[in-house]
């Protein structure tokens, strides 16, 4: 894979810098759009064919939100005191952050990214004759396995909960028909 690397922008306002990784904007702006589209898509249909739609809907853009917060930005107040007015600079990634990690370290590569949709084939297909939970609580224990975490325990854990979760959320809390 290439070393391409998004550049992070700083915005500077007075005693507050604010960072902005563009790279981890990508993920949640797509799921924003993709939100928006829906919500465009369908805003004129009755109420009632909204009824599972809207709450997932309103939930999955805030969590995107929440996400763009969460790791995508940062404010730091360390700025000088004495400046006043807005400030904007791109800032390229450090270059020893690139040159710590080999090939070898990295877990995202084009081998992961084949397996992972060879795998999520294999989920398609498998999710009708198998069933939700047995085919979910697999595809989650292999993917986990795939990117790096080796712990039975918290490969295990993880798959199992996370399954029942969204079964619950689905099946028990927004009452989609199996």
């Amino acid at each position: 894979m290439t070393d391409i690397t998004p550049p992070v922008v700083n915005v500077s306002a007075g005693s507050r810098t604010l960072e902005i990784d563009t790279g981890e904007l990508l993920f949640p702006g797509l799921v924003l759009a993709f939100c928006l589209f829906y919500y465009w898509d369908t805003h004129t249909l009755p109420d009632l064919s909204m009824l599972y739609a809207g709450p997932l809907l309103y939930m999955t853009a805030a969590l995107a939100v929440v996400t763009v917060f969460q790791q995508a930005v940062s404010v730091d107040g360390s700025g000088d005191q004495g400046e006043s007015g807005l400030e904007i600079a791109m800032v390229a990634p450090a270059p020893d952050t690139a040159a710590e990690t080999t090939s070898n370290d990295r877990i995202f590569t084009v081998r992961n990214a084949v397996l992972l949709v060879a795998l999520t084939t294999v989920y398609i297909v498998a999710l009708e004759p198998i069933g939700f939970i047995i085919t979910t609580t697999g595809y989650l224990a292999v993917t986990l396995y795939l990117f790096g975490e080796e712990s039975l325990f918290v490969l295990t854990l993880y798959s199992i909960g996370f399954t029942f979760l969204l079964w619950f959320v689905f099946i028990e809390w927004l009452g989609v028909p199996v």
